[in-house]
């Protein structure tokens, strides 16, 4: 992969949920992915690797009263076994295709980087410390055992 091309590997795939239903099973939230609810770095590359996706800016904030989650439990694909690290090789991305709903765009990883064979996919969750929840109010605490030198011990 040269410096000028931004590879797709996947969509996250799940079933639709609307922030009462996500609520709901947030004890069991090792599927849950927030769509269109988050702000990364994206880095700076074409996004072209013979595909025809237009790649939307992360910028869109949903608020949450709004908002969707994809809960990949039951109903998913590959992406769902891609696992977080502190020093991801993917990112994730809002890309929308066959409709124009900003609410709920398709959540698409790419390569951030070249990627040896073999290499584990991985991408950062994006979880802030100290800011996740139990259903019934209690905060949640996650260690991270990823390995990477820029480990934040931490996943919330």
């Amino acid at each position: 992969m040269s410096h000028t091309e931004v590879c797709f590997i996947c969509e996250y795939v799940g079933e639709l949920l609307d922030e009462k239903e996500a609520e709901s099973r947030i004890d069991n939230d090792e599927y849950l992915f927030d769509v269109g609810n988050y702000d990364e770095e994206i880095p700076k590359r074409n996004a072209t690797c013979n595909n025809n996706l237009k790649v939307e800016s992360n910028s869109f904030q949903r608020k949450d009263e709004d908002g969707f989650t994809l809960d990949a439990v039951s109903y998913g694909n590959v992406g769902r076994f891609i696992n977080h690290s502190c020093s991801p090789n993917l990112y994730a991305q809002n890309v929308m295709y066959y409709h124009g709903d900003r609410r709920v765009p398709h959540i698409m990883f790419f390569a951030s980087k070249s990627i040896a064979p073999l290499e584990e996919f991985t991408y950062h969750y994006n979880y802030n410390i100290d800011h996740v929840y139990d259903k019934n109010g209690n905060m949640k605490r996650k260690n991270c055992r990823c390995g990477s030198w820029k480990c934040e011990w931490r996943m919330y």
